[in-house]
């Protein structure tokens, strides 16, 4: 028999019929704050912007021949904070809905395929685990649910190592650091793009103004944090989460900086 998850689609599970998945479009960011604190959800959509230059090099088989490779960009099209004190059950409920809303099921029974990276720090576990079983009594109901490469997250201190899951049930370990740094980078390098209906977008602008990077003299560890303690960073994290999700993959535990 084959093994399911609640993140792997029916389809997957058939041997006798084969998987259809949509090409990746969409990956997800979810921020989730304590009793005081906001939580952020954030969607990115990689988009592949064709270059000013001819499209097409000359014939031949030498990799100096190629087609030319657009530039990636990365489109931030939704932002949002739940109200302060919306219970997790429902935030796990909504981040459900928009997994499915982004990504449904194709005319040709093509099943949508998305990455969602959440915080799993401290009450995150908990939501985690809301999302899972949301998704598992999804299944049993027999509703549609796409294909996610879920990955939550426990967020460290800077000057440690990124480390991937070790296990199937295991939790990326994401210096706070290495994953602020390159969403920064990326909007300071303008790929990343702000819709502009996106309804935080004044905020997250705030935040990105108001964060700065920092060197610890005596130990030469690096930081970034907002310039105030009193400010929040939860949009900005939100984003760099959904940005992970572009930029690393399962077997790889090195981040890479926007391209």
């Amino acid at each position: 028999m084959v093994k399911t998850s609640p993140f792997t689609s029916e389809a997957a599970a058939s041997e006798a019929k084969p998987r259809k998945v949509s090409p990746k479009r969409y990956s997800i960011g979810v921020d989730l704050g304590q009793a005081s604190d906001f939580s952020a959800i954030a969607v990115i959509k990689k988009e592949i912007v064709p270059p000013r230059t001819a499209m097409f090099a000359p014939e031949g088989e030498s990799p100096s021949n190629r087609m030319v490779e657009g530039d990636v960009l990365y489109d931030l099209l939704y932002l949002k904070r739940p109200k302060l004190g919306t219970p997790y059950d429902r935030i796990a409920e909504a981040v459900c809905d928009l997994c499915t809303k982004l990504e449904p099921k194709g005319g040709f029974d093509e099943i949508g395929n998305l990455t969602l990276t959440i915080d799993g720090t401290g009450v995150g576990r908990g939501v985690v685990d809301m999302i899972s079983t949301e998704f598992i009594e999804r299944r049993k109901r027999g509703e549609y649910v796409p294909d996610i490469d879920f990955r939550p997250a426990t967020i460290g201190v800077s000057g440690t190592q990124m480390r991937p899951p070790r296990h199937k049930r295991d939790y990326w370990y994401l210096p706070k650091t290495d994953v602020i740094f390159p969403a920064v980078v990326a909007f300071q390098q303008k790929r990343m793009r702000i819709a502009k209906d996106v309804d935080e977008r004044d905020q997250l602008i705030h935040e990105l103004t108001n964060y700065r990077r920092s060197v610890n003299v005596a130990t030469g560890g690096v930081t970034m944090e907002p310039w105030r303690e009193k400010d929040h960073d939860d949009l900005l994290f939100a984003v760099a989460l959904a940005l992970f999700g572009w930029q690393t993959h399962k077997k790889k535990s090195v981040i890479r900086l926007v391209r």
